[in-house]
């Protein structure tokens, strides 16, 4: 059996890295935390905006959605109300509702958030024409005009074809669909 005063002497050393330890884990919080325990100072009656996190939105908020298609660079902005749906939502509920929108502004009175789209705005996807290019027949994107993007050039040369065909492809000749550009294109070969 162990003489007392030799266990005393274990349990002093024992309390003493213990008390060092408990110190060291509280310096250590306090550095990393320094205001943990400070009541920051409020005045009486000052006028204190809320968190973002308080901040939600009701039926009556601007919602603007901005599209930006980046391979034609076009940009596509809608403006509506917030719909019920999200009304009462904060800005992290808002963005788990639209993934992958950045939201620009986040208040009660407007919503202003942006979504690239790697594609094309619906006027160069639906719309396709025959023009020149380079001296060669090509395929557009779009309608007739300067927001159209060459789609492909093909090699038929402007200089074989008739005066009506290259009045019709200097005003950009629309086609309707994949097949009408095909068979156009083809008929322009064999002239």
């Amino acid at each position: 059996m162990l003489p007392f005063s030799k266990f005393t002497g274990k349990l002093k050393t024992i309390g003493l890295v213990g008390g060092i330890l408990v110190a060291a884990g509280l310096g250590f919080y306090l550095y990393v935390h320094p205001g943990a325990f400070h009541k920051p100072d409020v005045m009486q009656d000052a006028e204190v905006s809320k968190p973002d996190n308080k901040i939600k939105i009701n039926t009556e908020t601007a919602l603007v959605q901005h599209i930006l298609y980046t391979k034609c660079n076009d940009e596509e902005v809608l403006q509506t109300k917030a719909p019920d749906t999200v009304a009462g939502f904060t800005l992290a509920q808002v963005q788990q509702v639209y993934p992958g929108w950045t939201i620009n502004k986040f208040d009660t009175a407007e919503v202003d958030m942006t979504l690239k789209v790697d594609s094309y705005c619906r006027e160069h996807a639906n719309n396709m024409f025959l023009g020149i290019k380079d001296g060669h027949v090509a395929v557009f994107y779009g309608k007739p005009g300067p927001k159209a993007i060459v789609k492909e050039v093909t090699a038929i040369p402007v200089n074989r074809l008739m005066e009506q065909d290259l009045t019709e492809l200097r005003q950009g000749l629309v086609v309707n669909s994949k097949e009408e550009m095909l068979r156009t294109i083809e008929g322009l070969q064999s002239r």
